[in-house]
């Protein structure tokens, strides 16, 4: 069987690959750059599985892939192939569903404490060498913040990563409000949270914070609307995707000084530079898309990814198959291509 791996792999689940394949090839996307299309195309050409983290699989080319009965798309939410079109060829599609779910809460949480305590300000004002210049008792005064002890944190969102930021807030002490339409006031009392409508999370909230996915129902869902709900003291954190807001009625919001501020990973427009708007507002964090930049992310996608696939190819139904409606097919090509 022919394989190729486009995807940052550890060594453990990379030589799982290998040992299972015979025709295997591995391209180190990470430290050489993205394959051109064309390119990719013909590494993929007969290949039975592909290993995915970034590259489009178009239509044209699951058309083509006559052997192909499985993709391991290295993400959570699979955005670069065409589902349809492998589902109605028999090729399922492993996703890699929670890889980046604590690198996320780790950064979520530690937004939330450095925009409440002024850090990036802080740090700022030292480089620059106000401290000195403006005496000792200037950085008091100026970048007085708030302690969490007490506060509300809203969250937007009550999935993995949000039940896992509920976790890392436990000792806090803090009041934890949320909003999903998909969680029951139960199920959101057992993760440690209340459940309430949306505009109550807007409305109580003295950190907001968002974990829902992007599709077509929550793409600029939020607005000017939703902000004006905002206390004028709190602060809204976004590690998640920056289209769920409206950017424009976003950054008039925050230069207008209508809420506290905002520490934010993600942008409508990557990567950004220091002429961007929300980077030159002294009540904003912004970082570099750096939620899921850990070493471990890579060693949980290619458990569940890799993980996956082997468990797939023995005969099982894991649970990151995107299109089980493909299953069946797929399983017919897997006969075919077994010695």
């Amino acid at each position: 069987m022919k394989a190729f791996v486009s995807s940052r792999l550890s060594e453990k689940w990379l030589s799982k690959v290998e040992d299972e394949f015979t025709d295997f090839e591995f391209y180190d996307w990470f430290n050489n750059g993205m394959l051109p299309q064309e390119e990719f195309a013909k590494k993929i050409a007969g290949c039975h599985v592909i290993v995915t983290e970034s590259d489009n699989i178009t239509t044209a080319m699951l058309e083509e892939a006559k052997n192909l009965f499985a993709i391991v798309d290295c993400r959570g939410t699979v955005i670069n192939i065409d589902i349809e079109t492998a589902t109605k060829n028999g090729v399922i599609i492993l996703n890699t569903p929670g890889r980046n779910a604590d690198a996320v809460a780790d950064l979520t949480v530690a937004m939330m404490v450095m925009a409440s305590r002024n850090v990036l300000r802080g740090i700022d004002s030292l480089r620059k060498g106000l401290w000195v210049e403006k005496g000792r008792y200037w950085v008091y005064q100026n970048h007085q913040g708030y302690e969490l002890p007490g506060k509300t944190i809203g969250l937007v969102g009550l999935g993995h990563i949000g039940q896992l930021v509920i976790k890392r807030l436990a000792g806090f002490d803090v009041n934890i409000i949320g909003y999903d339409p998909f969680v029951s006031h139960e199920q959101a009392r057992q993760m440690g949270a209340t459940k309430v409508e949306l505009d109550e999370v807007f409305a109580q909230s003295d950190i907001l914070s968002l974990h829902l996915p992007l599709n077509e129902k929550t793409k600029g869902i939020f607005g000017e609307r939703e902000l004006r709900l905002m206390k004028p003291t709190s602060f809204l954190i976004n590690t998640s995707r920056a289209a769920v807001f409206n950017e424009k009625d976003l950054i008039q919001c925050l230069q207008e000084d209508r809420i506290g501020g905002a520490a934010l990973d993600v942008f409508h427009k990557e990567p950004i530079d220091f002429s961007y708007p929300l980077c030159n507002l002294p009540n904003v964090i912004c970082i570099p898309h750096l939620g899921g930049a850990t070493h471990e992310v890579i060693d949980h996608q290619s458990r569940i990814g890799i993980g996956g696939l082997l468990e797939f190819m023995n005969g099982g139904q894991p649970g990151n198959i995107i299109n089980p409606a493909a299953i069946e097919k797929s399983r017919v090509r897997l006969k075919t291509c077994k010695p």
